[in-house]
């Protein structure tokens, strides 16, 4: 039990890290930012709150996991604590065997963090395995049609025949 606490907080301190990175030194905020900017506080009940859903998770409450990863504050929270809490939503699916939520799930963290992947030891797994290399596979199909549609507008208007 202590183990999966201590590996739960290396999991969820690199994300508060990079949520913080814009707190002065003595814990105010740098400034007040655009909106939707997280604050310390904001950050640390999106943690929390990634944290309890990680919890109901790994105990097989997956139900109420998929509620506390869609918590408000977890929504509104930085997208490295978003893209976590997707992949486990997206886990929670598909032990349920909803594997369009998952998909979905994935698609959105996806969307995201486009060069989110899976852990080596989580990527190889029966039920979300698959659906997760789907929607991957579709992410970069995607990436790769709008880096060709940018392309093809570059070029719109141009006569290629023309001499220079």
């Amino acid at each position: 039990m202590a183990m999966r606490h201590v590996r739960l907080c290396w999991i969820l301190l690199p994300l508060l890290g990079a949520a913080c990175a814009d707190l002065r030194p003595d814990g105010a905020p740098a400034r007040s930012g655009p909106p939707g900017r997280a604050g310390y506080e904001d950050v640390s009940k999106a943690a929390a709150t990634l944290l309890e859903g990680i919890r109901l998770y790994e105990n097989g409450n997956f139900k109420e996991a998929i509620a506390a990863f869609g918590a408000p504050d977890v929504q509104a929270a930085p997208p490295a604590i978003r893209v976590d809490a997707l992949k486990y939503t997206a886990f929670s699916y598909c032990v349920l065997e909803n594997y369009a939520q998952c998909r979905h799930a994935f698609d959105l963290a996806l969307s995201l963090d486009p060069d989110f992947a899976l852990r080596s030891s989580e990527h190889g797994h029966p039920m979300w395995g698959p659906v997760f290399d789907a929607a991957k596979a579709t992410s970069e199909q995607d990436r790769t049609h709008t880096s060709l549609d940018r392309e093809r507008e570059r070029w719109r208007g141009v006569d290629l025949w023309r001499a220079r």
